[in-house]
């Protein structure tokens, strides 16, 4: 994702001109990158908090702005960091539900309502995603397949080699594609299962959902 052009500054220069005091500058950030931080923050698994983690993220960059060095784009410093956020808050609720663990056993399951409505938002990619892939691989999907991140980038941002960032999506691809070939054969994979952008899953993803 770029945000520039021949009469608008890039992200770069403005987080240098918000480094140096601009605070105008760190708004104009704010509005080119909170609706898709937040789509990214939800997307993880943080749907309900993903406002307070997004006003995180945000803070957590303006107070480091001086540690911010051009060597990578700015969108790239943000989604680390909302990474990062989104690995801690998970944490903080893993640690919570444990202590509750019993009561969620001993509560009644959900409704056939409740239980059709689930079947309906799985046919959603990322819901799809959620089932079979590990938090990297839905990381490293999103990032590359909705923000158009460069696979180099998206190492910097899970913290391993590009090799390995290259394994991990065709591997996340490999498996998702059984799912997205099932959805095709009951006649559903161009209509409720659609993506965020209002593209089908396969195509999406750029691969073929034939049975041959």
């Amino acid at each position: 994702m770029t945000h520039s052009s021949s009469d608008a500054p890039s992200d770069e220069e403005l987080a240098c001109r918000a480094r140096h005091g601009c605070a105008a500058s760190f708004e104009e950030l704010v509005r080119r990158y909170q609706a898709p931080v937040l789509h990214f923050l939800r997307h993880r698994g943080s749907r309900t908090d993903a406002e307070d983690l997004l006003q995180e993220t945000f803070l957590r960059a303006y107070v480091n702005l001086d540690r911010y060095r051009d060597k990578w784009r700015f969108a790239v410093r943000l989604f680390t960091i909302a990474r990062r956020i989104g690995i801690d808050h998970h944490r903080r609720r893993l640690v919570v539900s444990e202590s509750t663990e019993l009561d969620a056993i001993q509560s009644p399951g959900p409704g056939p309502s409740a239980i059709a409505a689930q079947e309906d938002d799985r046919r959603c990619l990322w819901d799809l995603a959620d089932l079979v892939l590990s938090d990297d691989e839905r990381t490293a999907l999103w990032l590359h397949y909705v923000e158009d991140m460069p696979i180099r980038e998206i190492a910097t941002v899970l913290d391993r080699s590009w090799v390995a960032v290259k394994t991990m999506l065709f591997r996340a691809r490999r498996r998702l594609l059984p799912l997205i070939r099932e959805e095709a054969s009951e006649g559903r994979a161009g209509s409720s299962a659609e993506s965020q952008g209002g593209r089908p899953t396969a195509e999406l993803l750029g691969v073929e959902v034939g049975h041959g």
